[in-house]
This record gives C-alpha cells, structure tokens and sequence, in this order.
C-alpha cells in the first residue's frame, strides 16, 4: 500500500465499513498508470488497483464518475499532477500560431506511426534547440481547433492509448514525454510534450530515425545521422568544448574577432546571407546560444579570451631562472606569464630565446665554432606541447618553465593523456584538449602532425645535447639537459 502523501488526510477505501457515500465535489485528478492508481480531490486521496475495478466498468468509469473532461490527466509516473492539465493559455496560444520545428499539429492519434514519427523527430532535436517539442492532437494542418472526445473514458482511453505506444520497443531509445489535456478555443486537446534526448544514441522508431526541419518530419538522412551521433551532452564532452558559464562575447577579444569577421563577410562575396557575428563565431565552434544566449566554449577563452585566467587562473606560465643546480640557488629572473594561449606562446618563445646563449663547440681547424647551449627550435616545441596539452580541468596549476644551470624542465599538470601515454613519450599522439588544439592550428601555432616530441629528440641528438628525460606523476615532466 502506498504510503499517504504528507498533508493530505485519507479517504476510507471502497468496501471498508467506514466508507463514505458522499460524492467527491471540485476538482479531481487521476495521478498515477498501470496498477498504481490515485484519485485526488479536495476531500483527501485514496490509492486502487485497477483489478477492483474491472468487470465494474473499469477504472475509466470510476474517473468520468468523477472527474470532468478538463481535469483527467493522465501521466505514465506515479507523481502529483495538479495543474498539469491546466495549461498555461499564452503558451497554448504560441502553439497554434503555426508550425516549426518544435512544434506539430495532427487531428487525430488514430494513425500510431504518424505519432511515433512525429514524437521521434521532435525527441531528436536536429537543430539542437534543447528546448521542448510539443505535439498537439486535436489541431489541422489549417491551425483550426478541431478538438477530440469530450467523453471523458474515451478521452482517458486515448491518452493512455499514446503513452503505452510511446512506451513500447518501437520506439527506442524510450525518449521522456508528458500528455497533458487542455482546453482552447472551446475544444479539447491533447498535448504530448517531449524532452529533447540526450543524443547518442539516436532515437529510432522500428530502426529508422525521423527528424524535424521546419514544419516537416521526414526520415533522417546519413548527413542528419551523422549531425546527431556527434552530438554529447554537454557534461561528456572534453573541457574545452564545455560552454563556460557565466561568459559572454564580451569575454573574448572582439575587436580581432570582428576585423577577421569583416573580412571573412567582403570576401564571401554575399553579404546578404552571411551569418551575424554570433552566428558566425559558432561556425567556428567558438560557443553557441545557451538558454537564449551566445556563451563562448572553454576553447574559446583559452585562445581568443582577453582575460582568461578570470575563469581558468591557473592558465598562466611560471617561468624562473635559477642561478645554479636547484630550487635552492639564488633566483636569477622569474616572470608570470598570462594572458590568451596565444600571447602566452610568443611571450615564452621571446623570454626562451633572450636566456639563451652560445658555447665554444668542438674546434675545427683553426676555427673554434660557437654553438647554443639548448636548440631554441626544440624549446619552443616543449613549450608549445606544455601550453597546448596540458591540463585545464579540476587544477589551479601553472605551467612551468626552470631554468638551472645545466638544464631546463617543463611541467604541466595532467600526465600524458589517452594513446599518447601508450609506449615512450612522444611515440604516439592524443589530444587532451581537441578545441585548443584546432584552434592553434587555425591560427598557425601548432601543426597537429603528431611529431614534436620525435622532432625534439632529433633537434637534441644534432645539437649534442644529451637524451631527453621524461617524468609522469600526475605531472609531465621534460628535462632538457644542457650540451657539454
């Protein structure tokens, strides 16, 4: 027996000795499916269970006995659904102002595929709106309000009629839908609301998927298959393409942006149909509309923000000069380096070549050759790998670069991540962060090549530096050893 909701006194059950022949007045709701039924008025509540009631008429008869039209809703949960049915009119209103692509009309319910269709595209969500579909059961394709039963048991028969197919295997996987009945223009209809789906995996009625563009539901196509499975929610998707709350365009360095975005607009050669400025950013994959407004993606931050240690403070890199073998010598130069990924590369490139400095190498002749201590090519590389694969989720971690007197190392936090931790360092590449990663390449700062550690092994050997050493302990760890 259901336990009595707080609040609520409990009306006697049928067949008690102290049951009650007084009818319920008011208002009255069904809650509940299946086997757990509750009936709630403002005289209390009492739980049944369909079998008493069948051979009596149902427990259909018990509801239209009394309840009326307007207020019999019918929900597959075992919850409270007062007002559920009373649907909010300026949203009612919005919904029969036309068509979209979150919004359906159909006369009727008696065609079952043409609501498995319609609920599958609109759980689908192709234009990734992340906002409610709705279908509404009782409306032409004119708009006109032609309405459904006003018999109350047929009325309920119809609802649970397009809950128990909407909760079949045909439709899969079981996307998460609410019926709700409302009354409009003296008309009543049913409205299945449905939650967009967390896609993938995509949601298929007997194996097909459908979509919604426009006012139309038709089959997905392999490009709309292919636009879904690449979609994950927003929680599985890697930090850097996470929209950053609370950031907004302004956020980002605007005034390149929008020169880049300028050109970009004159030489497309059509004006007229060229995105807007958001728009476009989004294209680029630089964020996209959250609730109605443009939030950049972590991304986006990193590599164009104007201040990104605001919402990353241990984006920065620490770089220090020691004046002998450790941490314990006297402290030659240090300098912190903020600012975007970008601006923080050519700082650290700059400050790398100004502490660099030539030995005597090896005579040849009579000539006595002067060669760098350290190849500044494989220097710039480690700092490139430290700033673009390092770790930005759950730490607060600078990135580092001490300089001793016989040798450099670079940490990041984070150890070497998915198939780049596979055999020895450098040997196989992975992306920590793929949005950082593509957006440096766009602007000319990496390559993507999956190369720089075996290049900076080749650039060490031809130099005369001994082998590069590696460290990982939660951690990345290079040390590059000066020449002899």
């Amino acid at each position: 027996m259901p336990a009595q909701p707080p609040g609520e006194r409990r009306v006697p059950k049928p067949g008690n000795r102290r049951r009650t022949r007084t009818p319920f007045v008011g208002a009255f709701r069904l809650a509940g499916g299946g086997n757990s039924l509750f009936v709630v008025g403002p005289r209390g509540w009492f739980p049944t269970r369909a079998q008493r009631f069948r051979g009596r008429g149902g427990w259909q008869t018990l509801a239209a006995s009394l309840c009326t039209p307007a207020r019999v809703a019918y929900h597959p949960s075992v919850q409270k659904t007062e007002g559920r049915s009373a649907m909010d009119s300026a949203l009612l209103e919005r919904l029969l102002r036309t068509e979209d692509e979150r919004v359906e009309w159909k006369e009727s319910s008696r065609d079952a595929n043409e609501v498995f269709h319609a609920v599958c595209a609109l759980a689908n969500d192709l234009g990734a709106t992340n906002a409610p579909g709705y279908l509404l059961i009782g409306v032409a394709k004119t708009g006109e309000v032609i309405g459904v039963t006003e018999d109350p048991r047929k009325l309920d028969e119809e609802q649970r009629g397009i809950a128990d197919r909407l909760r079949s295997t045909k439709i899969l996987p079981s996307p998460s839908f609410d019926i709700a009945v409302a009354t409009c223009r003296g008309k009543t209809v049913l409205v299945v609301q449905v939650a967009p789906y967390p896609v993938p995996p995509v949601v298929e009625v007997n194996g097909v998927a459908w979509v919604r563009t426009g006012a139309t539901t038709r089959r997905a196509t392999q490009a709309d298959l292919a636009r879904l499975r690449e979609r994950r929610p927003e929680h599985l998707l890697p930090l850097d393409s996470r929209s950053v709350p609370g950031a907004g365009v302004g956020d980002l360095e605007t005034a390149r942006l929008r020169a880049e975005y300028e050109a970009a607009r004159e030489s497309n050669g059509s004006a007229e149909t060229f995105p807007e400025f958001e728009g476009w950013l989004t294209q680029l994959e630089l964020g996209r509309p959250v609730h109605g407004v443009w939030t950049p993606c972590a991304a986006a931050i990193l590599v164009h923000g104007s201040s990104p240690q605001t919402y990353f403070p241990g984006a920065v890199v620490e770089f220090a000069r020691y004046g002998g073998p450790d941490v314990s010598a006297p402290l030659v130069t240090r300098r912190t380096i903020t600012g975007s990924l970008p601006d923080q590369l050519d700082a650290v490139w700059a400050v790398l070549a100004a502490n660099l400095a030539d030995r005597p190498a090896a005579a040849e002749g009579i000539r006595e050759p002067f060669a760098p201590e350290y190849p500044l090519e494989a220097l710039r590389e480690l700092a490139r790998n430290m700033v673009q694969h390092r770790q930005f989720e759950a730490t607060h971690a600078p990135g580092r670069i001490e300089w001793y007197e016989d040798r450099i190392e670079f940490s990041n936090p984070g150890r070497p991540f998915g198939q780049a931790a596979e055999g020895e360092f450098g040997t196989h590449s992975d992306y920590r962060n793929p949005a950082v990663t593509k957006l440096l390449a766009r602007l000319g700062y990496v390559q993507r090549l999956g190369r720089g550690v075996r290049l900076v092994r080749h650039l060490l050997s031809r130099n005369g530096n001994p082998p590069l050493e590696v460290a990982t302990d939660g951690f990345t760890r290079v040390v590059v050893r000066r020449r002899p």
